[in-house]
């Protein structure tokens, strides 16, 4: 007869769903702070100058921020902002689980390869938001002053590639989750 011998100290697993628990609302504050901050940011014409333009690689480079551009900042940050909250809710999902001990499922599994293929989607396509984004900000300046700057930083080929290795941990999960399930089954 083999028994498993659990060395961990009294505790842990309280301290563990703890923290799962306090990470849960840290992702449910993440997700009103990306909702918000997308509002606040492109509704005030100084930010969208200041913060905005350098991050699309127009640093220097002349901007109009009219009513128009803004509402269009809006509009094309609402496909980065709606995976971010969908990347998040899954991080959320994760941690309730873990918080109320359901550690090692089929579940958590999916959900761990959901958020590489979200952060895989983030890499691949952050660059062309910058793109466009850039595009609305000088599409009301003169001829000759509008500016299409596309840039993929090392920053983006890491989404990628955190995005490709949390896919395969969730396919590692769910396989061990099956194998769990099945050993499980002989008890």
């Amino acid at each position: 007869m083999t028994h498993i011998i659990d060395r961990r100290p009294a505790g842990v697993d309280a301290r563990h769903s703890r923290l799962a628990a306090w990470m849960s609302g840290i992702t449910l504050a993440g997700i009103v702070m990306a909702v918000a901050g997308t509002f606040w940011v492109w509704t005030d014409k100084q930010l969208v100058a200041s913060l905005l333009a350098p991050h699309f690689g127009l640093a220097g480079h002349p901007i109009t921020v009219t009513p128009t551009v803004q509402l269009s900042g809006l509009a094309l940050s609402a496909p980065p902002v709606a995976l971010l909250v969908y990347l998040l809710l899954q991080a959320r999902a994760v941690f309730e689980g873990f918080a109320t001990g359901q550690r090692f499922t089929d579940l958590v599994a999916i959900r761990v390869a959901r958020i590489g293929w979200i952060l895989i989607a983030k890499g691949v396509l952050m660059p062309l938001w910058r793109a466009a984004a850039g595009v609305i900000l000088t599409f009301s300046n003169p001829s000759g002053q509008k500016i299409l700057a596309i840039t993929i930083g090392l920053d983006d080929v890491l989404w990628g590639i955190v995005g490709a290795l949390l896919v395969a941990i969730g396919w590692t999960l769910r396989e061990g989750a099956r194998i769990a399930e099945e050993n499980a089954s002989f008890v």
